[in-house]
C-alpha cells in the first residue's frame, strides 16, 4: 500500500470521525491490519499492532473533533470526564488480554471488527428510520448508565483500535438525553481519554515482540503519522459539516462503506 493512499485514507477518517464523533478507527484499523499484511509482519502481532496504531490515529482525531466541537459548545464536559474515567479499568483489562493471549490473533480481530461494523450499519440504518438524528427525549442523565456506557466504550475500544463512538453516540444520545450534535461533540471528548489510556497501555506492552523498527511497543508512531497528520485537518471539515447540514444521507452512504468492509473482513477471516 503506498503512502498516498494511506494519506487518502486518513482524510477519510478524519473526515468520518469529526462528522459522526467515532473517531475514525472505523477506517483506521482495517487500512492497517491491510497494510501490515502487506508488509508481512509477523503475524503473532498482527492485532495489538493494528490495534495499538489506530488508538494512536483515533487519539489525534478525537481531539481534533473534541476542540472545535468544544469551540461550538458541543461538549459536556462532565459526561465526557465521567465516562473516560468508567472506561479506565476496562482498557488496561482488555489490553491485557490482546497482548497476552495468542488465541486473539488477526483472524479474530477481523471477526471482532467485521461485527462490530456490522453493528454499525444497523444502528445507522435504525437511525435514519427512528429519527436519531433528531432531539433526543427529555430526561436527566443517569451516571449507573453513564460509568457502563464508558466501560463498554473501553472494551469496545481496545479490542477493535476503534475509539467508542459507535458505543457512546446512541448512548448519550438515547440513554442519557443529550441532543444528537451534542452527543458527538461528547463522545469525541469521550474518545481522547479513551484513546490516551489505550495507547499508553499497548506502548508499554509488546517488549521483545517482532514489531516495525518506528513501533514503540505495539504503537507504530511511525505509520500513524501518515494517517493521523492528514486526518488532523480533515477532522475539522467533518466538524463544520455536521453542524451545516443534514447527516442523514451521509450516514446512510457511510453504512453501505462499512458493510463493504464488515463483510470483507468477515469473509477473509473465514475463508482464510
Amino acid at each position: 500500500m503506498t503512502t498516498f493512499l494511506l494519506v487518502a485514507a486518513g482524510l477519510a477518517a478524519g473526515f468520518v470521525g469529526g462528522l459522526l464523533g467515532v473517531g475514525g478507527g472505523i477506517i483506521f484499523a482495517p487500512v492497517l491490519l491491510f497494510y501490515y499484511r502487506s508488509l508481512g509482519v509477523a503475524a503473532e502481532v498482527l492485532a495489538p499492532l493494528t490495534i495499538g496504531t489506530s488508538l494512536l490515529c483515533t487519539l489525534v482525531v478525537g481531539a481534533s473533533s473534541a476542540w472545535f466541537h468544544h469551540r461550538r459548545g458541543a461538549v459536556d464536559g462532565r459526561v465526557a470526564l465521567a465516562a473516560g474515567a468508567a472506561s479506565a479499568a476496562a482498557v488496561v483489562a482488555m489490553t491485557r488480554l490482546v497482548t497476552t493471549r495468542p488465541w486473539y490473533d488477526a483472524t479474530v480481530f477481523q471477526v471482532v471488527f467485521g461485527l462490530l461494523l456490522l453493528a454499525t450499519v444497523a444502528r445507522m440504518v435504525r437511525g435514519r428510520r427512528s429519527g436519531i438524528d433528531g432531539k433526543a427525549p427529555p430526561g436527566r442523565p443517569s451516571w449507573a448508565v453513564l460509568a457502563g456506557t464508558g466501560a463498554a466504550a473501553g472494551i469496545v475500544a481496545t479490542a477493535a483500535g476503534v475509539g467508542g463512538g459507535i458505543v457512546l453516540v446512541p448512548a448519550y444520545h438515547r440513554l442519557l438525553h443529550l441532543p444528537m450534535h451534542r452527543a458527538v461533540g461528547t463522545s469525541s471528548a469521550t474518545i481522547v481519554l479513551i484513546a490516551v489510556v489505550g495507547v499508553l497501555s499497548y506502548a508499554t506492552a509488546g517488549g521483545g515482540a517482532p514489531v516495525p523498527a518506528t513501533a514503540l511497543g505495539y504503537v507504530d508512531a511511525g505509520r500513524a503519522l501518515l494517517l493521523a497528520v492528514p486526518a488532523l485537518f480533515a477532522a475539522r471539515l467533518g466538524v463544520h459539516t455536521a453542524h451545516r447540514i443534514d447527516t442523514r444521507a451521509l450516514r446512510l452512504s457511510f453504512a453501505v462503506l462499512a458493510a463493504f468492509v464488515a463483510l470483507r473482513l468477515l469473509y477473509g477471516a473465514l475463508a482464510g
